[in-house]
């Protein structure tokens, strides 16, 4: 079977596009908004990583992010290559025009309503047609781990000569719903997003779009495996000591013929969450030697949900690219003795890396990826 390379990828997060979020990386310039969130006893402000200046209130606003996001990831591509292209999405937004509708009646506005679907698989046969890429088009919608399963599923396709190149999408824009329901669980941070660290307090949510162009063309970045499973015993958590995390963990180590010993680094998962950051460091500490260096990204972009698959692949990689493994921002001192993110930006060009995407109804992933060296 054929090697998987990461051919082109942009991104467009609340610090901008790909170079625009790597400079505010660097520079540690963090642009943070804010919303209105509904619980039971009223409304409340929560920080949000927002895209400002962009139009995104209606389906065509959005279709036209994702277009734009597309077209920059294929531009290389000419008519031949395009036909034997595929798309797949990952993404946790619902029926949009389904989700206006239910907003309205929560404002006692109600619309008239219109059976048209407007759902994010829509727009992926919907791009497909307006590049004229092949007629093939998936949607996958696993949670925080939709777009790291899409490019597991883009990897399966590739490797079996399916397609000659496949176009991953991740796409979340705020919903006044997903805001709320986060809310109401108590997983929202006050202020700050503090992956691994013991004043951490929740998570903060982000939009993000991001598209990854994997095919079999020359690249110094490519996917050497990884692995998704579904343990739908607990919809919001897995255990404490973090033994679910470390069977997904395994066995991408596994897929890819590597031991941890040939991890250079690991970007985790890190929402900044009580339960959810206790077991992910957990189950570094049953893997990993206390050597390990691991970083978080969430704090920089929020935690775009089912586009974080594709969009902190991006941004590891580009900073990759530049010299240098970010930080874990805003990390003071760790929930684990001997295990603790890097609290300074790291020089590093080239390696074998480990991604981490753990999310609700149980399913997680982990993605592996190698940088070679220029």
């Amino acid at each position: 079977m054929s090697q998987v390379n990461i051919l082109k990828y942009e991104i467009l997060s609340a610090q901008g596009d790909l170079s625009q979020t790597l400079s505010a990386i660097k520079n540690e310039d963090i642009k943070l908004s804010s919303k209105i969130a509904s619980i039971l006893d009223g409304d409340i402000t929560v920080p949000y990583f927002l895209l400002e200046n962009v139009k995104k209130k209606s389906p065509n606003d959005i279709y036209n992010l994702l277009k734009n996001i597309v077209s920059t990831v294929i531009s290389d591509l000419d008519a031949e290559q395009r036909k034997s292209t595929a798309l797949i999405l990952g993404t946790c937004l619902p029926d949009l025009n389904m989700t206006s509708n239910i907003e309205a009646n929560r404002e006692n506005e109600l619309p008239e309503y219109s059976s048209e679907k407007t759902s994010v698989d829509t727009y992926a046969r919907k791009l497909c047609q307006e590049f004229a890429l092949n007629d093939f088009s998936m949607t996958i919608s696993t949670a925080c781990t939709s777009s790291a399963n899409a490019i597991l599923e883009a990897q399966n396709f590739l490797k079996n000569n399916i397609f000659e190149n496949v176009v991953v999408v991740g796409a979340e824009i705020s919903l006044k719903m997903i805001n709320d329901g986060f809310s109401s669980m108590k997983l929202l941070a006050q202020k700050k997003q503090k992956p691994f660290d013991k004043k951490r307090d929740g998570l903060i949510l982000g939009e993000a779009i991001g598209a990854v162009l994997l095919g079999k063309g020359k690249s110094s970045f490519s996917l050497e495996g990884g692995f998704t499973n579904c343990d739908s015993i607990n919809i919001t958590s897995v255990s404490e000591d973090g033994s679910e995390y470390v069977d997904v963990m395994k066995t991408a180590l596994q897929n890819a013929n590597i031991t941890t010993k040939d991890i250079t680094a690991l970007k985790a998962h890190a929402t900044g969450t009580h339960t959810n950051d206790l077991s992910e460091i957990n189950a570094i500490s049953k893997l990993f030697s206390t050597n390990v260096v691991f970083t978080a990204l969430k704090p920089y972009i929020g935690h775009t949900l089912g586009a974080c698959g594709v969009v902190e692949l991006c941004i590891f990689i580009k900073a990759l690219e530049d010299g240098f493994i970010p930080k874990a921002l805003n990390h003071s001192e760790s929930i684990l003795d001997d295990y603790s993110p890097l609290i300074e930006h790291k020089k590093c060009d080239s390696g074998i890396f480990m991604l981490n995407y753990f999310g609700f109804g149980g399913n997680n992933t982990s993605l592996i990826i190698k940088k070679e060296s220029t």
